[in-house]
């Protein structure tokens, strides 16, 4: 009876899943909740596409709600670490990053494919855990302001930003920008940058300069005055859906209809649906488009999503994306996959091919794209569209 018995718990020990090939937890925050959730559940989507259809058993993503607050996203990023996730990915927002990486830092974990163009994602001397695979936040100003110059010959451009570290990168973004693009001015001027140690006076004279609104807010009526009362030709808008569409709507109102280009993290989708009216209106991108299928990486996307042409976004393609580069590196390891491992093996990633999509990383190159897009927002009732642009064309007059 007894050899029966062993001979039973055996056979059932046999057929228990080996904890040694569990799939690898890897953590994202991003907000599901508050003002910016349709692009936190856009990027939670296409990862999770990702992951559930082309890493099953490989590779588990665990989604926390952030609501775009640092302060929370801190909360979730130190339960990933003491769960032991193998990388923080796919994070959302300039000021949860910020936030974040000096965390992924200290504790040895790679931080991946965050929905941000900011430049410290990049910097392996200060953050040589943190990778970027889009292009930075610097170089998308740059193509616009290049863009409104070089094209239609515009002067003067006014800045439209969120009053903190997000907005921050935008208008020295703006101002670098400058440097390489002669003749153009903004307006109002902005005034030196306060360093980081600067006190809260010396900040607020400096915002009170740049027309700002306040994150997680929709209170854009004083800087939406402050733009028009500046005789600006363009204006390029660093925020979130919600506040720059009810600002394009009040200046659109206002009859002031110069040429207004948000930059990627606006949330393509959630700004089109808000806008009353969407002439020379643009958005800039930084990843092809999502429903162009000659690229393989987006036939696979499409594929995958199963669904409308109407449900696939840019914010989901984006994380998407990211999501193969990272599983390309876990596949990558040599030997015992570990979160060091993963780093190696991310920065030996030169000139990979992400499905007709170049992506180069290297010990000193943390980030994976530089290349940027124009898309014009078109809509048709209560239907939108974002035609891809090379060049910008002046608006005719009605």
């Amino acid at each position: 009876m007894k050899t029966r018995l062993w001979i039973a718990l055996s056979a059932c020990c046999l057929l228990l899943p080996d904890s040694s090939f569990a799939a690898a937890k890897v953590g994202q925050s991003c907000a599901l909740t508050g003002p910016t959730a349709l692009l936190g559940k856009e990027m939670a989507k296409g990862a999770r596409l990702y992951f559930e259809k082309r890493a099953a058993g490989e590779i588990e993503l665990i989604t926390k709600d952030d609501g775009y607050e640092p302060d929370l996203c801190r909360q979730n990023t130190a339960a990933f670490i003491r769960d032991g996730a193998l990388a923080l990915f796919g994070y959302l927002g300039t000021p949860t990053a910020k936030a974040a990486v000096p965390m992924a830092n200290e504790n040895k974990t790679v931080f991946f494919g965050a929905g941000t163009g900011a430049d410290f994602l990049s910097d392996p001397a200060a953050n040589p855990y943190s990778f970027a695979l889009r292009a930075s936040y610097g170089a998308e100003i740059e193509n616009m302001m290049r863009r409104l110059h070089e094209d239609l010959g515009i002067k003067k451009i006014s800045l439209f930003v969120q009053r903190d570290s997000f907005g921050l990168v935008g208008v020295v973004g703006a101002v670098k920008a400058l440097d390489k693009i002669k003749g153009m001015e903004i307006v109002p001027p902005v005034p030196p940058i306060p360093s980081e140690e600067a006190g809260v006076d010396e900040w607020n004279a400096f915002w009170s300069s740049v027309p700002n609104y306040k994150r997680n807010t929709v209170s854009v009526g004083g800087a939406v005055r402050q733009v028009r009362g500046n005789a600006a030709e363009a204006v390029i808008l660093v925020g979130t859906a919600r506040p720059c569409a009810l600002a394009i709507n009040q200046w659109h109102k206002m009859g002031y209809k110069a040429p207004m280009i948000n930059i990627s993290f606006v949330g393509s989708k959630a700004l089109a649906e808000r806008l009353t009216e969407s002439g020379n209106v643009y958005v800039s991108q930084v990843v092809p488009d999502p429903w162009d299928s000659s690229l393989p990486i987006v036939k696979q996307y499409q594929q995958d999503m199963g669904e409308a042409a109407a449900d696939y976004d840019f914010g989901g393609f984006e994380a998407y994306l990211a999501a193969s580069v990272l599983h390309q590196a876990v596949k990558n390891v040599q030997g015992e996959v570990s979160s060091d491992a993963v780093k190696t093996a991310l920065e030996g990633m030169s000139n990979y091919d992400a499905g007709g999509i170049a992506v180069s990383f290297g010990p000193e190159d943390r980030r994976g794209m530089d290349k940027v897009y124009l898309t014009k927002v078109e809509k048709d009732g209560g239907t939108a569209k974002f035609v891809y642009v090379d060049k910008l064309i002046k608006a005719e007059k009605k």
